[in-house]
């Protein structure tokens, strides 16, 4: 039963990350950690490894397409790899209860700056 849900998650993920570029982890992290009962900072761990193989992905399927501006994407890449590194060490000294609180906030504000402007474009 485990398989098929994590093949479920990973199906849901993939064609988010796919159609919004949100990476999946939105959609990983809790489908691993509510669903297939897996501690926080495993869940985040599966997840930036699904990620790096889907924005590879993504990343190609986009810039054949003409979606990716490589002068934006150059200043972006080194700061992102560098933090990301130091994010992955400062969370794994974090409690994992505290980890939840944050993702769980970050969602919520970003879901509703992301409804805010998107209103604000279709009214304009």
């Amino acid at each position: 039963m485990s398989i098929a849900i994590g093949i479920g998650i990973g199906l849901v993920a993939g064609i988010l990350a796919g159609m919004l570029g949100i990476g999946g982890g939105v959609i990983l992290i809790p489908g691993l950690v509510l669903l297939l009962g897996v501690g926080q900072h495993t869940a985040q761990g599966v997840s930036l490894m699904v990620i790096t193989l889907l924005a590879l992905v993504g990343a190609i399927t986009h810039y054949r397409q003409h979606n990716v501006r490589l002068g934006v994407a150059i200043w972006i890449i080194p700061a992102a790899v560098v933090f990301s590194f130091l994010g992955g060490m400062l969370a794994d000294v974090l409690d994992a209860s505290f980890l939840r609180n944050v993702w769980g906030a970050l969602l919520i504000v970003v879901g509703i700056v992301m409804m805010v402007t998107g209103r604000r474009s279709v009214s304009a």
